[in-house]
């Protein structure tokens, strides 16, 4: 990877210490990414608590728990499609 390339990746900030009391909630990140902003049990909970400052600014996510890494299963779907082709 060139410099150029490396300069251009955006660094996103680790979360994991200021998410950890928002496990299983839906959270309203402030417009730098690095603090929570409102919070709630629903998106629409945590939407109706952002302050009018924010409006339109905020990025919504869903905490998962955070010892759990998530990634999609395809190894199931890859050996269906190449049975159905032979």
């Amino acid at each position: 990877m060139s410099k150029t390339q490396e300069e251009n990746i955006i660094k996103m900030p680790d979360l994991s210490s200021i998410l950890k009391p928002y496990e299983n909630k839906w959270v309203a990140l402030s417009p730098d990414r690095k603090k929570v902003v409102a919070s709630g049990e629903t998106l629409k909970e945590a939407a109706s608590k952002i302050d009018s400052k924010f409006k339109n600014q905020v990025a919504f996510s869903k905490v998962l728990s955070l010892g759990i890494n998530l990634a999609p299963s395809i190894r199931n779907n890859i050996y269906e499609a190449y049975n159905r082709r032979t």
